[in-house]
């Protein structure tokens, strides 16, 4: 009996090492001299060693690439990740993650891609939901993508509070402005934040955040004191109106609702084709090279985003920033532009940059940033019309949210005048302007040429209110 158990035990001693082999694989140091006869091109040589290995390790499988046998991670496709995820295609990015697992075991995708992944993941869902017009899926997966109302990504917060001020949650629009005037530190965002919570906010509000900003930020006050400033003129009362005035302001058609300032018309240019650069130097720094230029020439805008990512060359800057602005992403559009301006550009360039940087600022409804870089950037005459055209579109509707019905009515005739004709939202509440100056006469007047041109249930209500009924 004891025989037989000693005889067992050594049948299973001697049968672990044969069972191991059939399942393992050549150590990395056992591979150096197939890598070397590789290497030297050395083929017979080459195929004797496999034999060997082969016979030695019957399970293992060489890859089909020999001169990848070293190689126990991966390298370009670590680059190929990030520039899909940066291009918003995240199945892609994940396959080809799950790809690179599968042939490196032993790999781990670094916590900044799968923190990326996931916040590209978040923000295409995000985007979907707001464009559906499901405000709370919108906030449900902000709140559960940390990096999607991070303060490099205050696009986001606005337009939650966008929605919800469409919604009629006024507060609630407030709340998140507030948040972010609490939270970010970046002057020129938190300018255009607390100009965006003005239009939600009361006047005690507004007063008491701009306060709260400058005690936590003393070093940007005398910005927010020229903020002020205006924010107060904006609540300016008018003077008193005559005999007979509307005493609570009439609101246009659509349940109330002021119309949201629109674009120019196609013809002004919002929709910036792309300005490729001519005789670009070679794109260094990760910007693509001749497939930046593709991506650019096919309007492939996430392409060019991913593909100029971290470039140094300024010419790519400058075009990625248009990239950045046709893709609706006013934010990085601005910062790209400003940093071709700082890099250096020729005189077109700059003149274009400065076009962009402009549109960027209206496109984010900053309306006084862009008034600014008009003033001091030399246009050519179509685009100092784009840019003014769309300034006082802007300023025209907000002075009507405002309740300044005189500027109002100033803006709007200046851009009559100027584009030779004026967009009927826009000819509705100059019209409703009017009426609530108490011109019964002069609103009837407007709204019967517009009930002319096309008679709508908007017309015919602006007539009535007119005679009071």
């Amino acid at each position: 009996m004891m025989r037989s158990l000693l005889l067992c035990a050594l049948l299973l001693t001697a049968a672990g090492p044969a069972a191991a082999q059939e399942v393992s694989a050549p150590a990395p140091d056992e591979l150096l001299a197939l890598s070397f006869y590789v290497q030297q091109k050395d083929q017979a040589s080459t195929e004797a060693e496999l034999r060997r290995l082969q016979l030695k390790y019957p399970a293992w499988k060489p890859p089909a690439d020999l001169s990848r046998l070293t190689v126990t991670g991966p390298s370009t496709e670590i680059d190929d990740m990030f520039r899909l995820i940066a291009a918003g295609q995240i199945d892609q990015a994940r396959a080809l993650i799950a790809a690179t697992r599968a042939e490196f075991p032993s790999w781990e995708p670094p916590a900044a891609m799968t923190d990326l992944l996931a916040t590209a993941d978040g923000q295409m869902r995000f985007d979907a939901a707001l464009a559906a017009g499901n405000l709370s899926q919108a906030i449900s997966v902000a709140s559960s993508v940390p990096g999607l109302l991070r303060c490099n990504r205050i696009n986001n917060a606005w337009r939650i509070a966008e929605a919800q001020a469409a919604a009629g949650r006024a507060a609630d629009a407030f709340g998140t402005y507030r948040s972010v005037a609490g939270t970010c530190v970046v002057t020129a965002d938190l300018i255009a934040t607390l100009e965006k919570a003005d239009a939600v906010a009361s006047e005690a509000e507004i007063l008491a955040l701009l306060s709260q900003v400058g005690q936590r930020l003393p070093a940007i006050d005398p910005e927010l004191q020229t903020l002020r400033s205006r924010l107060l003129a904006g609540r300016g009362h008018d003077i008193a109106a005559p005999a007979g005035v509307v005493t609570a302001p009439v609101e246009p058609p659509a349940a109330g609702k002021t119309p949201k300032a629109t674009p120019a018309p196609a013809s002004s240019g919002e929709v910036v084709p792309a300005r490729p650069v001519a005789k670009a130097p070679a794109v260094q720094g990760g910007s693509g090279g001749s497939g930046f230029q593709a991506a650019v020439a096919a309007g492939d805008w996430p392409r060019c985003l991913a593909l100029s990512s971290g470039s140094r060359v300024t010419s790519v800057i400058y075009q990625r920033g248009w990239c950045a602005y046709n893709l609706n992403q006013p934010m990085e559009a601005v910062q790209s532009f400003k940093a071709a301006l700082k890099a250096g550009l020729n005189a077109e360039q700059r003149r274009d940059a400065g076009y962009g940087l402009a549109l960027a600022h209206l496109k984010m409804q900053m309306p006084e940033e862009a008034s600014r870089i008009a003033a001091s950037t030399d246009f050519t005459h179509k685009q100092r019309l784009d840019i003014e055209r769309q300034i006082l579109d802007q300023r025209g509707v907000n002075a009507y949210k405002n309740k300044r019905y005189k500027q109002a009515i100033a803006y709007f005739d200046a851009l009559e005048q100027l584009g030779g004709g004026l967009r009927r939202d826009l000819a509705m509440l100059r019209a409703y302007s009017w009426l609530n100056l108490g011109d019964r006469a002069e609103a009837r007047r407007q709204f019967q040429k517009l009930n002319s041109e096309l008679s709508t249930d908007e017309t015919r209500r602006g007539l009535r209110a007119t005679s009071g009924g």
